[in-house]
């Protein structure tokens, strides 16, 4: 009798497996994948978005690189926009494989549009490890650049902000879940990089600073560099100083940044930087050798406290933490009277910045 029942609940069970089977579940071949999305405010119509999906179309051959298409809606809101493109392509739309997401340098410049990063982590198919950018002029010119070299469609994006093609300093890299965290956090802004469409490739070397909606601030190449050092996000790169007629460059092998926030009763709070950096010599325009390292390690240090200092200020004038001063100082307080003594404590900061170099080598045989 047990045994009859027990093969009675097991016939269920494999029935009610089989009627699921099938729910919702599409072969690849009915699916369309979409590798990048971008979104720019719509031009000459009443509507808010154009919102563009860069779709991968494989190829049938390894000998040719992959080709792409991409279909744009204007529409209110992206989940619109998206239910109508799928009224203009055969397959069901899959963002599984999407790994960057692009906003329209315009767009992030009008206050009002914040909501709509949301729809990117509610949507359950598009992985929190996306990347997110801006993109320069339009998120369109950006998607529309093929680099000669490009085998899959997006994959120029894909190396830069992975870094799994070159490594520099110069990229700043920022993950969906990261720029989620940022814009509601209190105490830390996000920091998009900016990717300009060129004619035949991507350029990637500068940043945009935010607050919690729009973009306040622009950081050029060696800005982003040492953005980069502060958050301990790159080693490898190059600095340069001059001491008297000599200008030099030194290949920086190990970065490291800590610092701590001071507010003295009575005196103006600050921050102390400390920054330890280890390289050799890689080019200077006349003879250095062994024994003068030590004069152009001053050199070098006087040269990055100004620059660290200058973009430090830079930052705090626009009115915005990508480093996350105020997320530190609540990390050691235990109620929200301190953030409040936090947003008193930040517009009178000062900055005071320490470096510490040392010059292994002069990269010479003697």
């Amino acid at each position: 009798m047990k045994k009859e029942m027990y093969l009675q609940h097991v016939f269920l069970i494999l029935l009610i497996s089989v009627l699921l089977t099938g729910c919702g579940f599409k072969d690849i071949d009915k699916r369309f994948f979409a590798v990048s999305v971008g979104v720019d405010p719509a031009k000459n119509t009443s509507k808010k978005y154009l919102v563009s999906l860069k779709f991968a179309v494989p190829s049938g051959s390894r000998d040719q690189p992959s080709q792409m298409e991409i279909v744009t809606q204007e529409a209110d809101s992206i989940s619109e926009a998206v239910r109508i493109i799928k009224t203009k392509v055969d397959k069901e739309i899959d963002f599984s494989h999407c790994k960057v997401i692009l906003f329209g340098e315009k767009l992030v410049k009008e206050p009002g549009n914040a909501g709509l990063n949301y729809w990117f982590t509610r949507r359950r198919d598009l992985q929190e490890i996306a990347w997110v950018a801006i993109a320069k002029p339009t998120a369109m010119d950006v998607l529309k650049v093929k680099p000669k070299d490009e085998q899959l469609p997006s994959n120029a994006m894909f190396l830069a902000l992975g870094r799994d093609g070159s490594e520099t300093p110069y990229v700043l890299s920022e993950y969906l879940f990261d720029f989620k965290f940022r814009l509601i956090e209190k105490g830390i802004d996000p920091v998009l990089p900016i990717i300009q469409a060129k004619k035949n490739n991507l350029e990637i070397n500068t940043v945009g600073l935010f607050n919690k909606s729009i973009v306040k601030q622009r950081l050029n190449s060696e800005e982003t560099k040492i953005l980069n050092f502060i958050r301990n996000e790159e080693e490898k790169s190059a600095l340069w100083a001059q001491k008297g007629k000599v200008k030099f460059i030194v290949n920086t092998e190990k970065v490291k940044t800590k610092y701590r926030i001071y507010t003295p009763k009575g005196k103006r709070p600050y921050i102390k930087m400390t920054i330890n950096v280890t390289g050799n010599l890689e080019e200077s325009n006349r003879k250095i050798t062994n024994s003068q390292l030590s004069i152009y390690e001053k050199a070098l240090e006087k040269q990055l406290n100004k620059d660290v200092k200058q973009l430090l200020v830079k930052i705090h004038k626009a009115g915005v933490d990508p480093i996350g001063f105020g997320l530190r100082y609540r990390s050691r307080s235990f109620n929200d009277q301190d953030w409040e003594q936090w947003k008193r404590i930040y517009p009178q900061i000062e900055f005071k910045i320490n470096s510490k170099v040392q010059i292994t080598d002069t990269g010479l045989i003697e």
